[in-house]
C-alpha cells in the first residue's frame, strides 16, 4: 500500500521543497502523512466543491497549490466572525475529517519549475504555435508572437485556449503588439511592479491572472493593455500537468486532475 508520505517523496523528486520561495508554506498542511491512501487529487484550491469532486473519485489525498484556510481578519471596517466562527474554514474541515483526507501542498515549487511549472504551463497552455521566448525571469516570461497582432485578438486566443470566455481587456484592443507577458495567478494584485519588470524586458501587452485596480491603473499609465483571466484558470493548466507527471510516477494509483476555483462550483 503507498502512503501519503510515499506519495510526497515522488513529488518532490520533481519539485524539491527548497526550490520554492523560503517561508512559503509547503509539504503537508494536513491529516496524517503516514495513512495508506486510495488515490491522488491534484488541485488548484481546496473547497467544499473540489473536496466532494474528490471523494466522488474515491481520493483521499489533495495536492493542492494554494492554502486552505481564509486567514482571520481584525477590521475596524466591519464586525466579523471570530477565527474559529469561519464559515468557510469550519465546513471544509469538516468534509476532510468526514472522509479522513490528507492535504499536501505544493506552491511556489511549482511556480518555479521550468517547463512544467505554473509559469511556462500558462503560456504552452495557449497552443500559439511559433511563440519563442526573448526574456524571463523566475516567474514570468517575455514571449514573442509569430505576427504583429492586436491585442484583441490576443484576448481572443486566451479566451479560447484557457477555455474561459470571462477574460476582460482593459486598455487599447485595437494596438498592435508582438510581444506579451503572463503574469500567472494573483501576481497581478499583489507583486506591484511586476508589469514594469516585464515591459521592461520588452513586453508590449500583459495576460494576467487577477489583479488589483491600482496595479492595472499603472500598467495603463505605461502603455501596457490587459488581459484578465482568472487566478485558478491561469494556474490550472500546472495543475493539469502535474497529475499527469505523478500518474505516470504512480502506476496503480489513481490520480485526477480536480477542477477547483469559482468556475468549478
Amino acid at each position: 500500500m503507498t502512503t501519503a508520505r510515499d506519495v510526497a517523496s515522488i513529488f518532490e523528486m520533481i519539485a524539491p521543497l527548497d526550490s520554492g520561495i523560503a517561508g512559503d508554506e509547503l509539504g503537508f498542511i494536513y491529516g496524517d502523512p503516514d495513512r495508506q491512501i486510495r488515490g491522488v487529487a491534484c488541485l488548484w484550491n481546496v473547497h467544499i466543491g473540489s473536496i466532494h469532486a474528490a471523494v466522488a473519485l474515491g481520493l483521499d489525498m489533495l495536492i493542492c497549490h494554494e492554502g486552505i484556510w481564509l486567514p482571520p481578519q481584525q477590521s475596524p471596517w466591519y464586525d466579523g466572525p471570530r477565527a474559529d466562527e469561519i464559515a468557510s474554514n469550519r465546513m471544509r474541515r469538516e468534509l476532510l475529517d468526514l472522509h479522513g483526507m490528507v492535504v499536501y501542498r505544493s506552491h511556489s515549487n511549482w511556480d518555479a519549475l521550468r517547463g512544467d511549472g505554473v509559469a511556462d504551463q500558462a503560456v504552452a497552455a495557449l497552443g500559439i504555435a511559433g511563440l519563442r521566448e526573448v526574456a524571463r525571469q523566475r516567474f514570468f516570461t517575455v514571449n514573442e508572437l509569430p505576427e504583429v497582432t492586436t491585442v484583441a485578438a490576443l484576448r481572443d486566443v486566451v479566451a479560447a485556449r484557457l477555455g474561459f470566455d470571462g477574460c476582460r481587456l482593459f486598455g487599447d484592443g485595437e494596438k498592435l503588439i508582438r510581444r506579451f507577458a503572463f503574469l500567472i495567478g494573483g501576481f497581478g494584485e499583489n507583486q506591484l511592479h511586476m508589469p514594469q519588470a516585464a515591459r521592461d524586458l520588452g513586453a508590449q501587452a500583459l495576460v494576467i491572472g487577477e489583479m488589483s485596480e491600482f496595479i492595472l491603473v499603472a500598467a495603463l499609465e505605461m502603455g501596457l493593455p490587459v488581459i484578465e483571466t482568472l487566478h485558478s484558470i491561469s494556474e490550472s493548466p500546472a495543475i493539469r500537468r502535474q497529475a499527469a507527471m505523478l500518474s505516470e510516477r504512480l502506476p496503480g494509483l489513481p490520480v485526477h486532475f480536480v477542477p477547483s476555483g469559482a468556475p468549478a462550483l
